[in-house]
């Protein structure tokens, strides 16, 4: 399955004769449908948050507090956010942080237990960081797949459901069964 394969079947449901034959060739349907792609692919992965989707990534350590007891230094920027001992840059295909997991060197962790972790978005370029106490962190997250044909059929066909939507709003199909339902209610009236 493709991007084009995916947006020609929410055009099949909404009804609209003209198929794209790529989301760049520069049609109507085609810019709905690249602009509308990949925050609707995304917003629906969040919400969903297939098993299919979920991934476990080594996290790069942004941050550390000092070795030593924190009570004793002057806590500047260089730091994690109070009381957090680490800061973590989250992979860039992460859209919702899970779990955390400590990295594990021989044995699987059968038990795990649930590790505090808090997202924290950067006020200069709206990238989330993960703050948390743990050492080595492993995140377990939703990514972003963009690969249709990585997809289950119940997410492509909740994707074509969307993006109708979308493109019966884009395309101007809603506005015309309206005027198509008023114009069989009068006839309805004359006949009565």
């Amino acid at each position: 399955m493709t991007i084009e394969g995916v947006c020609n079947q929410a055009l099949d449901v909404i009804g609209y004769r003209r198929h794209i034959t790529s989301v760049w060739d520069g049609s109507k349907a085609a810019r709905i449908a690249l602009n509308a792609w990949a925050e609707t692919r995304d917003a629906l992965l969040s919400k969903t948050q297939p098993h299919w989707a979920k991934r476990d990534d080594q996290l790069v350590l942004l941050r550390a507090a000092p070795e030593f007891h924190y009570t004793e230094v002057d806590w500047t920027p260089a730091y994690p956010d109070l009381p957090w001992l680490y800061e973590y840059d989250t992979p860039t295909t992460c859209l919702v942080p899970l779990q955390l997991k400590p990295r594990l060197a021989v044995l699987p962790n059968w038990r795990p237990r649930p590790v505090s972790f808090r997202a924290k978005q950067n006020n200069t370029d709206r990238k989330y960081t993960i703050l948390t106490n743990l050492p080595n962190a492993v995140l377990t997250c939703i990514y972003s797949v963009h690969d249709p044909d990585e997809w289950d059929l119940e997410f492509t066909e909740a994707m074509i459901q969307v993006l109708s939507h979308k493109f019966q709003v884009g395309l101007g199909e809603r506005q015309a069964q309206p005027q198509r339902q008023q114009q069989e209610q009068p006839d309805a009236a004359n006949a009565a």
